[in-house]
């Protein structure tokens, strides 16, 4: 039995698989055995939890306003998702419409926070990812304020419009997504390998990229929140499943995205309105069950939010796409080549404090 680790942390007498100082892995930590049989690994044991910060008990003792706020910390790649997921879930308790220019605004982040996370999930692939980020990142510092964690969402609306002028660097991203494709076409070192097939997906719950990887075409956007009812553009589905297949899939969305993003910011330039609704000073939801999910960019991300009728949750609970990503890991990794790990494990995106919470 042989011991791993993944992450910023490297233990004595564990192998440490490092994806490099700048991947989104080594934010947080996250360890395993696994069994070496013929240079290949077998009865992979991935263990979670280290990150675990009690996130679902804390909103239990937050207004739903600060509980927004909670909601960004936990996907440090796409922050705006988990704001986005509560606050859904908390208007569509209340039956509250925010004002018509609201649901632009949500989807240009949305989209935004898309092209954040699969860039740098990329970067295994190849170092240009990171100029486009950091002007994703300047981007979101001049809308929000803050670089990682925009803390933009309202119960309602939104804490600030859209500054005048505000772009992002789509032709960059389209670029790197050309250089990406094409280094992709030249290697077979991918092609095969950690395969998971339709029905290990559905076995594991798995959606988002891995699971159109595999040919399953599932993409919450097609239902139409949001404005993408106007917008969305699907991606293509590969059917091989493999590393290549998934990497593949990120950078066809790096496209989609773009294309979305286009159309948004110039409906978003065009047509200015109100971007809140008043609301009283304390909040408080009707008593019920609610359930919301949106497509956040490693897959299906729902809000379980359970009232009865006072200013805080009763329970609201996070269904994360990064836990089920890690939970077929495992499966993933068993009969790679121990050379192959590190490709094997970068192809399969999730961010520690997703799935801990």
């Amino acid at each position: 039995m042989h011991h791993f680790t993944i992450g910023a942390l490297a233990l004595p007498g564990s192998t440490h698989i490092s994806l490099g100082p700048r991947h989104p892995s080594q934010a947080g930590f996250i360890s395993g055995t696994h069994e070496l049989a013929g240079g290949l690994w077998r009865n992979i044991d991935i263990r979670i939890g280290y990150g675990h910060r009690a996130a679902e008990k804390l909103f239990e003792v937050r207004d739903y306003r600060t509980a927004i706020m909670l909601a960004d910390r936990h996907d440090w790649l796409s922050a705006f998702t988990g704001e986005l997921g509560v606050t859904l879930a908390v208007e569509q308790a209340m039956r509250l419409t925010p004002p018509p220019r609201v649901p632009w605004l949500r989807t240009v982040m949305a989209e935004t926070a898309r092209l954040h996370s699969h860039l740098g999930f990329l970067s295994h692939l190849s170092d240009d990812v990171w100029e486009p980020i950091e002007r994703i990142r300047h981007a979101l510092l001049a809308w929000s304020g803050n670089r990682v964690h925009p803390m933009l969402n309202r119960v309602g609306g939104l804490a600030a419009d859209l500054p005048a002028g505000w772009a992002l660097p789509l032709d960059d991203v389209r670029r790197v997504a050309d250089r990406l494709e094409a280094g992709l076409s030249r290697t077979s070192r991918f092609r095969g390998l950690a395969v998971l097939d339709v029905d290990v997906c559905t076995g594991f719950g798995l959606s988002g990229p891995v699971a159109r990887a595999a040919g399953l075409d599932l993409d919450r956007r097609a239902s139409g929140y949001l404005v993408y009812a106007d917008v969305f553009r699907p991606a293509p589905t590969r059917a091989e499943g493999d590393a290549h297949a998934r990497f593949s899939v990120l950078v066809d969305e790096l496209r989609t995205s773009a294309d979305m993003l286009d159309v948004l910011l110039a409906r978003a330039a065009a047509e200015p309105g109100e971007i809140a609704v008043r609301l009283a000073r304390r909040l408080q939801v009707p008593e019920g069950e609610h359930w919301a999910e949106l497509e956040a960019p490693w897959g299906i991300a729902g809000t379980l939010l359970v009232s009865r009728g006072g200013s805080t949750p009763w329970r609201l609970a996070l269904r994360t796409p990064s836990f089920a990503n890690l939970s077929a890991l495992g499966h993933a990794l068993e009969g790679t080549p121990e050379t192959a790990i590190a490709d094997a494990v970068a192809s399969i995106g999730y961010s520690v404090g997703d799935a801990d919470k």
